[in-house]
């Protein structure tokens, strides 16, 4: 589970930004919260709120691309181990000369000539299981500037490695660790968890490895997560996309010779109790939506994962928003640690109704053409007032109480000039 994301230079943010799962002291929706590590207690949900262009999927996108430069490393080494029929004759330094470092990219601020030669940095504070732990990275040029893992423990912090330009400090249980040539581009945490087998490394790995990132620009990747699922747990999934008032009582899958899909299949109980079959291209777009989310995020939440969907509300009822958006919330489908952060712009939800006031956030451009984020606990109106948990959220934030608004510039020399 995720207790704070910051990141710095990245895209639109020229200055660091936080996006914060500590619960604040409020009372609302106290029964959905988790129970984290000494008392503290966490956020199932965030939403992020904003203009077209103020910020909100970069937000998202950092936090999927620090998540890309740990674990890419070991995609790449899975794929050269399948290619290579005698790894056990190929040496650590072959392998690493193998990967390339693809997994960093250049996403600095460009609305200036300073951030240009300035890194990106991103910081993460996380726990698996009873273990926290903080992860930083420092990245410019496609290369690794710092890098370090800390492990909180009941009365102190434990370094578990501290990297600059240089030199690397490695704890005792570390120790004795290949490194000299190591390449400057693969972070150390990828380099640990390839190389060496060590439970404290593997447990803060996993938190990467179980972050999910929803993407419904890619459909075929949608029927993977469909078939994969329905399969296992089809009961579940009917039953819970039955509840969203779509009556689909059964999903099917249809098989080629060679094992492949041929077809997926939906059976509708109508409402005189017959039973009528749709391929899944019959479907509306918002259903087949609900039918390729729903598998993934039961099995996200059985696995306490992350989710990171950036416009949930794209095509989906403002009502079928809220029932995922439950999924999360509601304790009884949610009993461990899974989270959501997603971005929208469905104000039917923003309200007091669906969120509590510290799961509400705002990304927009300031008066120096640079986004910020904030919650709506945090935001100070005219006089220096917090927002009261009564107000019509949705409402003062179209009448751009919270900042954030919306806009539309007025459109000039609207003759066509000839």
């Amino acid at each position: 589970m995720i207790y704070e994301f910051k990141f710095h230079n990245f895209r639109s943010y020229k200055n660091e930004a936080t996006i914060d799962f500590t619960a604040k002291p409020i009372h609302e929706f106290e029964k959905s919260l988790i129970h984290a590590k000494g008392g503290v207690k966490l956020l199932p949900v965030c939403a992020i709120y904003g203009p077209n262009g103020g910020g909100k999927s970069s937000v998202l996108m950092a936090l999927h691309s620090l998540r890309n430069i740990v674990i890419e490393p070991i995609i790449q080494l899975a794929y050269m181990k399948k290619k290579n029929e005698q790894l056990g004759e190929t040496t650590i330094a072959q392998l690493q000369d193998g990967l390339t470092d693809k997994h960093i990219t250049s996403t600095f601020y460009k609305w200036d000539e300073e951030s240009k030669e300035k890194p990106t940095n991103y910081s993460i504070l996380f726990q698996v299981d009873a273990f926290k732990y903080r992860y930083e990275i420092s990245c410019y040029n496609e290369s690794i500037l710092e890098e370090n893992l800390y492990l909180e423990t009941e009365d102190s912090i434990e370094v578990l490695f501290e990297r600059d330009v240089e030199g690397v400090y490695l704890c005792d249980d570390l120790e004795g660790l290949d490194i000299e040539n190591m390449n400057e581009s693969l972070p150390l945490l990828s380099y640990i968890s390839m190389f060496k087998n060590l439970e404290v490394i593997d447990r803060a790995m996993s938190f990467f490895m179980q972050t999910r990132v929803m993407n419904f620009d890619k459909p075929n990747l949608d029927r993977g997560i469909l078939v994969k699922q329905i399969e296992k747990d089809k009961d579940r999934i009917c039953n819970v996309i039955q509840s969203m008032g779509i009556d689909i009582c059964d999903i099917e899958i249809e098989y080629k010779e060679d094992g492949s899909v041929n077809e997926v299949y939906t059976t509708h109980k109508l409402s005189n109790g017959e039973e009528r079959r749709l391929c899944l291209s019959e479907e509306s777009s918002g259903t087949r939506k609900i039918i390729s989310i729903i598998p993934a995020i039961l099995k996200g939440i059985d696995q306490n994962s992350l989710f990171l969907i950036d416009e949930l509300d794209a095509k989906l009822h403002p009502l079928l928003l809220r029932k995922i958006i439950e999924l999360f919330t509601d304790k009884e489908i949610n009993r461990g640690t899974a989270q959501l952060l997603f971005t929208s712009h469905d104000l039917t939800t923003m309200c007091k109704e669906v969120f509590r006031r510290d799961e509400i956030w705002f990304s927009a451009i300031n008066g120096y053409d640079e986004s910020v984020l904030y919650s709506l606990v945090d935001f100070r109106k005219e006089g220096g007032s917090r927002p009261r948990n009564d107000e019509n959220y949705n409402k003062q934030y179209l009448e751009g109480r919270y900042g954030a608004d919306p806009y539309l510039r007025q459109l000039k020399n609207w003759e066509v000039v000839d």
